[in-house]
């Protein structure tokens, strides 16, 4: 919107109207303050150039559907994992959780090597070592992260406050209210 208002850009081409945005009203305004700058926006997928004479009318009823389809994607994702709750499913990945990997069928289990250096930093951590001294041992060691990264004080104090190593496993600690995307709000019960 920045270049557009700049006057750098004279036309956008969009792949479809959900990726512009997902809310009839957002994209209406956007499109909107473009067509007055001069700055038409192209959409593929529904072939809608916003400068055409019925660009806007086609936009408005298409956007309401695409703003329809992903309410109802994000219900139906919603109830898949309230159904997967109810069933036990576990539900976590394990691509950043030290110590843990999935079977074939989707259960946790022990990575040997990675259990060895969870033990050692609780270890450590038992014996009044600091955050800080545990990570500039274990990056002594050689002991990458599993992003490969050296350790922070804050991904060791993570790890230590992790429910998940002590037997625990708690789900949708956070959740995202109705019509506040790319926002979280702590649950105490609400979900």
């Amino acid at each position: 919107m920045e270049k557009a208002r700049a006057g750098e850009i004279d036309l956008i081409i969009t792949k479809s109207i959900s990726r512009f945005a997902r809310n009839t009203v957002t994209v209406l305004k956007f499109a909107r303050e473009l067509k007055e700058l001069g700055v038409g926006n192209f959409f593929e997928e529904q072939n809608i150039n916003t400068l055409s004479g019925d660009g806007e009318m086609m936009l408005a009823v298409l956007a309401s559907f695409a703003q329809e389809e992903s309410r109802s994607m994000s219900e139906n994702t919603k109830w898949s994992i309230r159904k997967k709750f109810e069933r036990g499913e576990v539900m976590i990945t394990t691509s950043r959780f030290l110590g843990y990997d999935k079977n074939e069928y989707g259960d946790l289990i022990v990575n040997r090597k990675e259990a060895e250096i969870v033990s050692l930093t609780f270890d450590l951590y038992l014996m009044n070592v600091g955050s800080s001294r545990i990570g500039e041992l274990l990056d002594y060691l050689g002991v990458k992260m599993v992003t490969g990264t050296t350790w922070e004080s804050g991904t060791i104090n993570g790890m230590l406050c992790n429910e998940k190593y002590k037997g625990d496993f708690h789900l949708q600690k956070y959740y995202t209210p109705e019509n506040k995307r790319n926002y979280t709000r702590k649950n105490n019960g609400e979900v």
